[in-house]
């Protein structure tokens, strides 16, 4: 059994000097951080996942102004129906395989507004 767990951290961040990123001048950018948070660390895998997410952002020159949903990530629940150039599930799999946190591509406020995350809650069969 793997002893990593997957975990989609939906991130709303702030640009700080230095950021490469201009999109339309907006003031946060959003974006869909995968991460590989170890199985045994219970509880504290969400304040770690996010902590990673923090690190990672913090290297783009981005501040993480809010975290919008963070929830383990299991392929099978997950509907992906966007038009991005890599979906949700193959950025998945990039993160499990390197390790790192893996964003999607950011995007502005006006394309948020546009997103609706769809996944479906089922009973364990463990």
């Amino acid at each position: 059994m793997k002893s990593e767990a997957l975990w989609l951290v939906v991130t709303k961040s702030r640009p700080l000097p230095g950021c490469e990123i201009d999109m339309d001048g907006c003031e946060f950018y959003f974006a869909d951080a995968f991460v590989s948070i170890d199985r045994n660390r219970g509880v504290d895998s969400i304040p770690s996942a996010i902590d990673k997410v923090k690190i990672a952002l913090l290297e783009d020159r981005l501040e993480l102004a809010e975290v919008i949903q963070c929830v383990k990530f299991l392929p099978e629940d997950w509907v992906d129906q966007t038009e991005s150039d890599e979906s949700l599930h193959d950025l998945a799999i990039r993160a499990s395989e390197i390790d790192d946190v893996v964003f999607s591509s950011f995007r502005s406020e006006e394309i948020q507004a546009l997103y609706h995350y769809k996944y479906i809650v089922q009973e364990s069969e463990e």
